[in-house]
């Protein structure tokens, strides 16, 4: 969905409050506290010029007050509900990503709150790639992000700085299934131990065949599955296998670090791996925007 039609859908924070309640409740609202459906809607007289009652309910049982936004990335914002939907609509449709401060120029916002608008989004993201399990031919590799490498000045104890293994980059383990899902997290070690855990947790193993570059990491998960290596230095694909469908992943990770963030914190990292893999992993879907929407709030 894009910005004319997220502004056409929902003009007002009413319109986007009563589509969160269609999301969330389905026509049968229910506190959010103690579960109860004797609940209703705020007085609207009562709610008139008070900033923040708008779509507030009142709860019979546990009088408690609660707003359909209660618990989810919306909890607590006082930023109107239809730049929350717009943001979602540009970090979606932004190939390469999107800077707070080019979100916060769209918005009319300042940047730190453009940021923390788009930390809960991709926070949602991070949610919805932590548990996917694949299956079939899977591509496992590795990546490293951060600064690109300097040529070294003329001192003669200086060298150049290392390309991936043994660099201070932050490193990203992930693994793809052909014409299907990936799955990428920011990696800790990279041990045969690690990696088994990893594959474990993400893949069927017992029906898939695992297709990796020649690090010998990856011999400790080749004694529980079935298992291909590519050798790099010798050529890059034979027949069927390559292990090109996750280095064009890496491809649009990096694409996002070098084209519009230019740097962000370990700490952060793996939401920014959260955005690529879900955007990945949807790219084909018909309207990512109510995907997104309609699972963040049945998740809350």
């Amino acid at each position: 969905m894009n910005l004319i039609e997220v502004m056409q859908k929902y003009p007002t924070q009413d319109a986007c409050i009563e589509h969160l309640e269609q999301i969330r409740w389905n026509g049968k609202p229910q506190c959010p506290h103690c579960d109860s459906e004797h609940v209703a809607r705020k007085n609207e007289s009562e709610a008139e010029g008070k900033v923040g009652w708008t779509g507030r309910w009142n709860c019979f049982d546990c009088q408690s007050s609660f707003k359909v936004t209660c618990g989810t990335m919306f909890h607590g914002t006082k930023i109107p509900l239809q730049k929350w939907f717009l943001a979602i609509s540009l970090i979606l449709n932004a190939k390469k990503s999107l800077s707070s401060h080019q979100l916060a120029r769209d918005l009319d916002l300042n940047q730190k709150t453009a940021w923390r608008i788009e930390t809960c989004i991709r926070a949602e993201m991070v949610k919805k790639t932590n548990t996917l399990m694949l299956q079939g031919i899977i591509e496992a590799d590795e990546t490293y992000v951060g600064g690109k490498p300097r040529k070294a000045n003329k001192v003669a104890d200086r060298e150049p700085a290392k390309r991936g293994r043994g660099t201070d980059k932050d490193a990203i383990i992930g693994a793809v299934a052909r014409g299907g899902k990936v799955v990428a997290q920011l990696a800790t070690e990279l041990t045969g131990r690690y990696l088994l855990e990893f594959i474990r947790k993400h893949v069927d193993m017992a029906k898939s065949e695992l297709m990796t570059d020649e690090f010998k990491a990856y011999l400790t998960v080749a004694k529980e599955m079935k298992h291909q290596i590519v050798q790099h230095d010798v050529q890059f694909v034979e027949g069927d296998k390559h292990t090109n469908t996750i280095e064009g992943v890496w491809s649009l990770l990096k694409r996002a670090w070098y084209g519009t963030h230019h740097h962000y914190s370990t700490e952060f990292t793996p939401f920014y791996v959260a955005e690529a893999c879900y955007k990945y992993n949807y790219r084909n879907h018909k309207d990512i925007f109510s995907k997104f929407l309609n699972e963040s709030m049945q998740t809350a």
